[in-house]
């Protein structure tokens, strides 16, 4: 189903190839992230584990072969009258097969099975781990595009006021009422812009060639990235390292059955027939056709002795599992809390962002009309636009830096 939604995100994106989501970026990320090859691979790994298991209950059968030469062998201690028995020949010959065929093994290939299935999903679940993590990588990068964007646009706004600053200073100059020098610092300043537009282009390439790396996807650099809203996150931790430890504490579990059930009697059927001399008629000196069957029982004794250790091993294991678990929901609180001390932080500022663009904005209009009357200077005049674009700028990192905030914890607590 998580492959059909990644499909489905693929076949979206390249009908639309001039926009960009953020949850898109996720769904092609993790589609073409090398890890998810091991998906199929750990199916098979399954597959073929499980049916080796199977086969444990069909026969095994080995075909032996021998021939040997002893320096001795039975004779009979007496002699009778008329009668010579010819004792066995010291050189024997045997090809034999010998099958046994498991009839109740305690649970052994149930369990071999049931762990197999238990260690696929462990590892499956570790590949989750690892592709969930890949949403903070994306989110640093999204995010950075999204700010050098804002930052372009506020630097042309910023532009603008320069530019209709230089406008008046021309003016002026034409008319006598200011030096050249004065001219020129608003052109030096618009010459600034030009370098910083130059370091904010190079930024976005950068980062668009290293999301175009993560999506597969060749990105142009007029590509829209959509501005995500902010979100509601709730106070529910879904991370999968969580179903990761309990599966491992399962797969422990598994364990203390594999411990029972190696101590449980085994019952086996058993045949053993073959071709030989001499054949199981010791006084037949001849190659002759033998055979035997039969039942087997096997109770394990020694078993017992390590049983106890064992299950407390395992129980150790359990525990040790736990204390980790314990010690992860730690650090994620503790994180949470810091990211959710940040939010409020960074909203605070958010709010300080808009009265100051606001008295800066008035400022420097009321700025443009005391230059164009010759009551400031254009250092002065400068001097206000730069301190708005400086605000304007500060907004942007904190609106940008609250949504990474936001969408970082949704990722930490995989929401």
């Amino acid at each position: 189903m998580k492959h059909i939604k990644y499909l489905f995100l693929l076949l979206f994106f390249s009908g639309n190839a001039q926009t960009l989501t953020l949850e898109e970026c996720y769904g092609l990320a993790k589609q073409n992230y090398p890890l998810l090859k091991r998906y199929d691979l750990i199916a098979k790994t399954k597959e073929y584990t499980i049916q080796n298991a199977a086969k444990g209950w069909l026969p095994q059968i080995q075909i032996v072969g021998q021939a040997s030469y002893q320096n001795e062998v039975i004779e009979l201690p007496l002699q009778l009258p008329n009668m010579t028995i010819e004792p066995v020949s010291k050189d024997q010959y045997k090809v034999y097969a010998d099958v046994q065929q498991n009839i109740y093994d305690g649970g052994m290939i149930a369990n071999q099975k049931k762990m197999a299935t238990i260690n696929s999903e462990i590892e499956l679940q570790k590949t989750e781990v690892e592709t969930d993590l890949l949403e903070i990588r994306i989110n640093q990068i999204y995010f950075g595009i999204l700010q050098t964007d804002e930052q372009l646009q506020q630097l042309g706004l910023t532009r603008s006021d320069l530019s209709s600053g230089l406008k008046k200073a021309k003016a002026q100059l034409e008319n006598g009422v200011i030096f050249r020098s004065n001219v020129d610092v608003l052109k030096a300043q618009l010459v600034n812009l030009e370098q910083k537009e130059m370091e904010l282009q190079s930024t976005k390439k950068s980062l668009l060639q290293m999301l175009s790396l993560f999506i597969h996807k060749t990105l142009d650099e007029n590509i829209t990235l959509k501005r995500p809203e902010k979100i509601l996150i709730q106070d529910e931790n879904k991370r999968a390292e969580l179903k990761l430890f309990e599966l491992q504490k399962l797969s422990l579990e598994q364990q203390k059955s594999n411990i029972n059930s190696k101590n449980l009697p085994k019952l086996g059927a058993f045949f053993q027939g073959g071709y030989g001399k001499p054949g199981f008629n010791m006084l037949k000196n001849q190659f002759d056709i033998f055979y035997m069957a039969g039942l087997r029982l096997n109770i394990p004794i020694s078993g017992f002795y390590t049983k106890k250790n064992d299950l407390a091993l395992v129980e150790t294991q359990q525990q040790e599992i736990d204390v980790q678990k314990q010690n992860f929901l730690f650090n994620q609180q503790f994180q949470t809390i810091q990211n959710n001390n940040d939010l409020d932080k960074i909203q605070q500022l958010i709010n300080k962002d808009n009265e100051l663009i606001e008295l800066r904005e008035s400022i420097k209009n009321a700025s443009l009309a005391q230059l164009e009357n010759g009551v400031i200077t254009t250092n002065d005049y400068l001097r206000e636009v730069n301190e708005l674009d400086r605000t304007k700028n500060q907004q942007i990192l904190h609106e940008i830096q609250y949504l990474l905030t936001q969408y970082n914890l949704k990722a930490q607590l995989n929401q």
